[in-house]
């Protein structure tokens, strides 16, 4: 046998229906932007690591190219005198 309800009763009984879906719903979206936003930290972190030895392995090609570049002149200087003045003639 049904008891019958009052249009609050109803009323209530539905609202505490959505209540406890939007409950649900804002737990499974915050697993789910938790997820989504530990994977864009772990795809930042990697790319800044790829970015930081690319800038590493820059400086070190860019010392070893200056060291290499340095000596050539000092070899180079040390058979040129000083006083050695060039003119451009036409």
């Amino acid at each position: 046998m049904t008891i019958p309800m009052s249009e609050k009763e109803k009323m209530l009984t539905m609202l505490t229906e959505i209540y406890d879906q939007l409950e649900e719903l804002e737990s499974v979206l915050e697993a789910s932007f938790s997820d989504h936003r530990l994977h864009m930290n772990s795809e930042e972190q990697e790319k800044l690591s790829v970015t930081l030895n690319r800038l590493s392995d820059i400086g070190v090609k860019s010392a070893q190219v200056n060291l290499s570049h340095e000596e050539f002149l000092d070899s180079n200087l040390g058979a040129v005198p000083k006083s050695l003045k060039l003119e451009l003639g036409f």
